[in-house]
């Protein structure tokens, strides 16, 4: 069902209000003898004025809900034109896919100490949909920004920001998937983050290229390198050197091309001095 305005005027904002109401009531009270009214999302198309928090706040969502069911990695992932899922109650999807058996829900009932009749399992995700809960501290960090640091360690400027942006060698509007990082030849690499290093190699315009997955479907990308300084299979820390800057690849002159994505999907690199 769409959700065309975010105007108090509006029925359906209305009504999507009031069950956010009941099901938050009745969820964190854990009135078990009580039913909560059935998940249902309403479909918003993000307005030019319009930003995450002013979302939030008309359709009685919280940061937790609005993120994980969108699958957004911070504030700065909506633009005007897109889509955004608003459920009926506020809660998260687990950010592992599971199970729909009966050993999975109690599981889960246990550990967020919700009585179990109130989970949803969601088919086509292949999650858990935990209503009346918040996000694990964790992927909230994730989300403000916390969870990366800067892979040059403040010794590189921005020379080309996340989205569209005109192609240096075909001069036509493309789409750029991360940020890019101009600093001088052998500066330094650094893990954005722990993980493990799933690719350690040359890889067509990303040159030299170092992948390393995060928890909660994260994955940072670093390319162009001159020198890769660890092997694939390699788990990392936070602030671990992994290789050093350089222009393999598609790159007209020296830098660290670095991306994060989620479930596949690129997303905003947001850490502390770059947004």
């Amino acid at each position: 069902m769409p959700l065309k305005s975010l105007d108090y005027s509006d029925k359906n904002l209305l009504r999507v209000r009031e069950e956010v109401k009941y099901n938050l009531r009745v969820s964190v009270s854990n009135l078990d003898q009580k039913n909560l009214v059935p998940l249902r999302f309403l479909v918003y198309k993000v307005g030019p004025k319009d930003n995450f928090f002013k979302i939030m706040a008309r359709t009685g969502m919280d940061l937790d809900t609005l993120s994980s069911v969108n699958q957004l990695s911070s504030p700065q992932d909506i633009y005007p034109g897109m889509e955004l899922l608003i459920p009926n109650m506020r809660g998260f999807y687990e950010s592992q896919q599971s199970s729909s058996d009966d050993s999975e829900r109690k599981k889960i009932s246990s550990r967020h100490k919700i009585p179990s009749k109130f989970l949803y399992y969601d088919d086509l995700r292949k999650v858990w949909f935990v209503p009346g809960r918040g996000l694990p501290k964790e992927e909230k960090n994730f989300f403000y920004g916390m969870a990366f640091s800067d892979p040059l360690a403040e010794e590189g400027r921005i020379s080309s920001r996340f989205g569209r942006r005109r192609d240096p060698f075909t001069k036509k509007d493309t789409f750029h998937g991360g940020i890019d990082l101009a600093a001088e030849k052998g500066t330094p690499v650094y893990a954005s983050a722990e993980g493990v290093v799933t690719f350690a190699d040359s890889k067509g315009g990303y040159g030299n290229l170092v992948v390393l997955k995060h928890l909660l479907g994260y994955e940072t990308r670093y390319g162009h390198l001159d020198r890769i300084l660890v092997p694939s299979g390699t788990k990392v820390k936070k602030g671990q050197l992994i290789g050093e800057v350089g222009k393999t690849g598609r790159a007209t002159g020296f830098h660290l091309h670095f991306e994060v994505l989620r479930n596949s999907q690129k997303q905003r690199p947001v850490f502390k001095g770059h947004v």
